[in-house]
């Protein structure tokens, strides 16, 4: 996940850890690397989420329209005006707002 280290506004790639020498149950640390932050050095609103819907969306508009056995979705030149231009897209927007709200936690 994405988040910017305040500190020094630089855009980092972090993994969220438990911290099992913590006093509380979900107290995080989020790794880069080889360094190590605690939530509160972390800003996680830095994520351009119109940004992230359109790649989500992108992402499973290929992977619906590639399922070679999902025969109603092929795209012949019959079939094409009925199921892509809307359908299709408006599910694979579906899912990426989906993740999305899975992605903010809620």
């Amino acid at each position: 996940m994405k988040a910017r280290v305040k500190s020094t506004g630089v855009l980092v790639d972090v993994i969220p850890r438990l911290n099992i020498n913590s006093q509380h149950s979900r107290d995080y640390l989020y790794v880069c690397d080889n360094m190590v932050f605690k939530e509160c050095e972390l800003d996680f609103s830095a994520i351009d989420w119109e940004q992230r819907r359109y790649e989500l969306a992108k992402s499973a508009m290929q992977g619906i329209l590639s399922d070679i056995n999902q025969s109603h979705y092929a795209c012949s030149e019959e079939n094409y005006e009925k199921y892509i231009p809307k359908g299709i897209a408006r599910f694979a927007i579906a899912c990426a707002d989906v993740l999305i709200n899975e992605l903010k936690g809620e």
